[in-house]
């Protein structure tokens, strides 16, 4: 890419653009001398040459047609299509469309029939309904697998119609990015014809108005409320960006070509676009609010109307490109907060915008999208917010060894979107920075590879902005964990890569920021997947299924009792230092750990690596309760329940008595067993390839009551589960262990976790040495090494065996058959075996000794006292992996 996108850049504060009577279009994305460039990235760049035929092949078909048949595309746009109900005006009642008045002289838009989502996607474009009068829509069912169509009421029909409008607006932008490159005009004739129809729709069309301000506003042009120009949400008004585009491309043949109606309202075809851009923009900044996502959101729609429109001269209220420029920029006032504003909710120290994972990432998204056509028009937003950059890179924390975003609060999870990366490594390469482009390189490269980015599906705003690569290097740098105070979410990982990877998250319960109150949960990883997920299946906002899926019911957690509210990190290693999102120090490199409490909780999980290859996790649940119902849901195709000993146990129909939640109704095929002793059990997924087993040993209680059971589908997503296992609409095999009139904390529940393919199970043996309410002790045997696990709540010496002593909060003895492999001390004051040991001097410690051949090494954080088999104990500083003389 040339530095002609370069040339007008000016720092942020400081626009200076050059008034006209008339701007040279395109604008946006590329210029008319940028474009034998572009020619030549399609030709010799094959990524760009599989994405344009790719573009071609999706339109030709339509745009051929439409050479023939120019009413087929025109006619299955969403419009008040009928004479004398083609409204100008609509009106909205409990957010949703009521009635409309007046009648244009041509067809206006149709407005949406309702602001809810429903459980209906659109059929093809070939079975949809020419000149629509009614608005009803075929649709298809999301959640049942049933492909049969269905004529859905207009006032049922959700977001329907704006999606159908918007694929048929999307074609004609591609169509004018296709006349853009090939100068043929058929491309431009089937692009403006659906152009015309729609901008001419909506300019006969006055804003909706809402008389009992159900959407917090009384609509029309005047501030406040949450409703847009031509949707019930300002965050839905997005058929204004392919409008922008497509007509940034088509301005000079829509102006050398004007449709007829023009000459009665005595208009251009800038006049006519420039006027409803315009009322998108107005509106746009008043509505809303200023805070969070909706803010954001909308300024990424209004970005392109704004920077398609002429210079302030050209119009006579004097309102061009470069007055509404400052508003994103520079200006906030009561409805919209500006750029310096919108930077000031990241978080200084994590990066992190303060919602879940996936509005968090999509923001970074619309500011990295905004940038690019701002930087051509002499703004560089990113430059003077490094901000921008950092929260970008903190997103890849949030990313499990698939590229799959963490799945917790409101969203559904997926890959993290890889065009942030590529707006960056653009902008690295316009600035001439070489070295953060490597990095972003790294990060486009390992998502190519590991499959969750193809680059050969760019868009075509991508065809214009994408760089050549120019390395291989797909290595990332992982950290070992990663804690966001304020989501009070924790990330442990150990291994970054797909197979041999592992990977936990604890967290805590919150209500608001798009963050559920779901109580203490985990989840924990293998093979890359989220094999224990927190559920994400849910329709939408306003159907039934959200309150099963936003609260702790579709978690792992226990139900009852703490919900939501502050945790307190007791102790973690690797830590995470204050005033940081991620550790800087590894004290073991088999042993992580994280001790959370909240409320009447606390809840330790471990994860324990034995071979490069192998590993389990280690869960200890107290609840100061004297009724607890533990919840876990697993993947798989099928789950078996078994005693210690290996049989299945027998299982009941049954119900659930007493259900703390009312969510618990989702719950279907529950079966049960009284059974107070040791057990286990096992979830297989067996119908796709890889075939993955998650095992689980949970030590006995008493007034236990083992529930197996049927909870809904755990994604609606084709991507995040392995071989699309427990998607809609296939249950979720799960499994509740009630514990009645026994305290669940001086009574904890303890289990072991893991995660393996096909018949590589590590784990050999289980046996609890201790379970009361102070210590919880187990000897784990796996096929490479034995280790003994300590954990403790009281700060106190526990005796451990003959010679053995523990005090902290967790400890870790490995042996090798009889050798010691070895000791792990995690932030606490002794850890002791035979006449070996670790120390603190003075308050807490986490170290580790490590014995290898003849030599020992040791980590610690603080100084720690070491005493070995020989010689005397002696005091040493804190250091990383140090070898004992």
């Amino acid at each position: 890419m040339t530095r002609i996108f370069c040339l007008l850049v000016v720092m942020l504060g400081s626009i200076s653009l050059t008034a006209q009577s008339n701007t040279n279009h395109p604008v946006l994305y590329t210029s008319t001398e940028n474009r034998e460039e572009l020619i030549e990235k399609i030709q010799n760049e094959s990524w760009a040459r599989q994405s344009w035929e790719a573009l071609l092949e999706e339109i030709n078909p339509h745009v051929d047609r439409h050479q023939s048949d120019p009413e087929w595309i025109v006619s299955r746009l969403a419009m008040y299509w009928k004479d004398g109900e083609r409204y100008t005006q609509c009106y909205i009642a409990g957010q949703d469309w009521d009635y409309g008045e007046g009648n244009a002289p041509v067809p206006t838009v149709r407005l949406p029939g309702m602001r809810k989502w429903n459980d209906y996607y659109n059929g093809p474009l070939e079975d949809r309904t020419p000149y629509n009068e009614t608005g009803d829509m075929w649709g298809v069912s999301r959640s049942s697998g049933d492909p049969t169509p269905v004529l859905v009421p207009y006032k049922e029909s959700g977001h329907m119609i704006r999606q159908n409008n918007m694929e048929i607006l999307k074609l004609a932008e591609k169509a004018a990015f296709a006349y853009f490159i090939t100068k043929e005009e058929k491309y431009a004739k089937f692009s403006s014809d659906i152009l015309w129809t729609w901008l001419l729709g909506t300019y006969y069309m006055e804003p909706p108005l809402d008389p009992s301000e159900s959407t917090k506003g009384p609509g029309g042009y005047a501030p406040g409320g949450i409703m847009g120009y031509y949707d019930y949400e300002v965050i839905h008004d997005d058929r204004q960006e392919p409008a922008a585009k497509a007509y940034d491309f088509l301005h000079d043949y829509m102006n050398a070509n004007p449709h007829a109606h023009l000459q009665q309202l005595d208009m251009s075809a800038t006049d006519l676009a420039g006027t409803v851009f315009k009322r998108f923009i107005e509106i746009g900044l008043v509505r809303g609010g200023a805070k969070g996502n909706w803010n954001v959101n909308r300024y990424r729609h209004i970005i392109p109307s704004i920077l398609v429109l002429e210079s302030n001269d050209y119009y006579e209220d004097g309102k061009g490109r470069e007055h509404y420029i400052p508003y994103y920029t520079e200006i906030s006032r009561k409805h919209h907060a500006a750029l310096p504003k919108i930077i000031e909710n990241y978080d200084k120290d994590t990066g992190l915008w303060p919602e879940s994972p996936g509005y968090a990432s999509g923001m970074i998204g619309a500011l990295l999208e905004m940038a690019m056509p701002l930087y051509r028009a002499g703004v560089n937003t990113i430059g003077d917010n490094p901000m921008i950059q950092k929260a970008a890179m903190a997103n890849l924390g949030w990313l499990d060894a698939r590229g799959n975003l963490v799945v917790f609060g409101d969203m559904r999870g997926g890959p993290l979107d890889f065009e942030v990366f590529e707006r960056l490594l653009t902008y690295y390469r316009w600035e001439g920075n070489d070295a953060d482009a490597a990095k972003i390189e790294a990060v486009i490269n390992k998502g190519i590879r590991s499959g969750q980015y193809d680059r050969n599906e760019a868009s075509w705003e991508d065809l214009i902005l994408n760089q050549s690569l120019q390395t291989d290097n797909s290595t990332l740098p992982y950290n070992r964990a990663a804690y966001s105070p304020f989501h009070r979410h924790l990330i442990m990982r150990n291994g970054n890569d797909e197979n041999n990877g592992m990977m936990f998250t604890l967290y805590g319960g919150m209500k608001g920021s798009h963050l559920s109150a779901n109580g203490l949960a985990w989840q924990f990883y293998g093979k890359g997947w989220a094999l224990a997920p927190d559920g994400a299946g849910y329709e939408s906002y306003w159907t039934p299924d959200m309150h099963y899926y936003s609260g702790p019911v579709a978690s792992n957690t226990i139900v009852q009792g703490y919900a939501k509210g502050e945790i307190t990190i007791n102790a973690m290693d690797p830590e995470v230092p204050k005033g940081q999102f991620y550790n800087d120090v590894v004290i073991n490199e088999n042993c992580s750990f994280a001790d959370v409490s909240a409320d009447e909780k606390r809840r330790l999980i471990a994860m324990i690596r034995t071979s490069p290859s192998s590993g389990y996790y280690v869960d200890i649940f107290r609840s100061d309760l004297e009724e607890n119902d533990y919840l876990h849901h697993n993947l798989g195709d099928e789950m078996v329940l078994m005693d210690e000993t290996g049989q299945p146990l027998q299982l009941a129909d049954a119900d659930i008595a007493n259900p703390p939640h009312d969510a618990y109704s989702f719950f279907e095929n529950i079966r049960a067993t009284a059974h107070q002793g040791d057990f286990q059990a096992i979830w297989t997924i067996n119908k796709v390839s890889p075939a993955l087993n998650s095992y689980m040993w949970m030590a006995g209680q008493k007034g236990r009551t083992l529930y197996q059971m049927e909870a809904p589908h755990t994604t609606l997503r084709h991507d995040v589960t392995p071989g699309q296992v427990n998607k809609a609409p296939q249950t979720t095999p799960t499994l509740l262990v009630r514990q009645t009139d026994n305290n669940g904390a001086e009574n904890p529940f303890v289990a072991v976790f893991e995660a393996y393919e096909g018949k590589e199970k590590s784990v050999e043996s289980i046996e609890k040495l201790n379970l009361h309410d102070d210590l919880v002790s187990l000897r784990v045997k796996s096929g490479n090494s034995t280790q003994l696990i300590y954990n403790a709540t009281e700060d106190a010496v526990f005796k451990t065996g003959k010679s053995g002593e523990f005090q902290g909060v967790f400890g870790v003895i490995s042996l090798k058959g009889e050798d010691l492999e070895y000791l792990y001390l995690g932030h606490g004051q002794k850890l002791k075996h035979d006449k070996v040991s670790l120390e603190a001097v003075s308050g807490s410690v986490s170290a580790s000794l490590r014995f290898e051949g003849d030599q020992v090494y040791y980590s610690a954080d603080q100084p720690v006292i070491i005493r070995l088999k020989k010689g005397k104990a002696k005091t040493y500083p804190a250091g990383n992996d140090v070898l004992l003389d």
